[in-house]
């Protein structure tokens, strides 16, 4: 389960991509715009055995300033809360909405590979 991604998103304001390590119920990465996120997740029932299990949790987004792609111009340092519901196949290139600072954005992982 634990493996690092390649993250694409878009949103009302434009697209962006990065990298990002989901595992171990811990979420860290940095997108294009030198933007950090770190948090963490909790795996459903099932969801290591059965695939019938979701990955939910919150990660905070550190603005590297701009205007993220919600449309929300921000300062460099602005923390922004992104919470996640995802399927236990997300890492399969399809886009999934989440939601950051209260506002809709999807977003897409596909997997580089497993890291240990």
């Amino acid at each position: 389960m634990s493996a690092l991604y390649q993250m694409r998103y878009q949103g009302v304001a434009g697209v962006g991509h990065g990298a990002i390590y989901i595992g171990k119920g811990k979420v860290l990465g940095i997108d294009i715009t030198g933007a950090r996120y770190d948090g963490s997740y909790t795996a459903g029932a099932g969801s290591l055995l059965n695939q019938s299990g979701t990955l939910t949790g919150t990660v905070t987004l550190t603005a590297a300033g701009g205007t993220l792609v919600t449309g929300q111009p921000v300062p460099p340092g602005t923390q922004v809360q992104i919470s996640f519901s995802l399927p236990p196949t997300f890492g399969n290139g399809q886009f999934q909405p989440v939601t950051v600072g209260g506002k809709p954005v999807q977003v897409a992982f596909d997997k580089i590979g497993d890291i240990p």
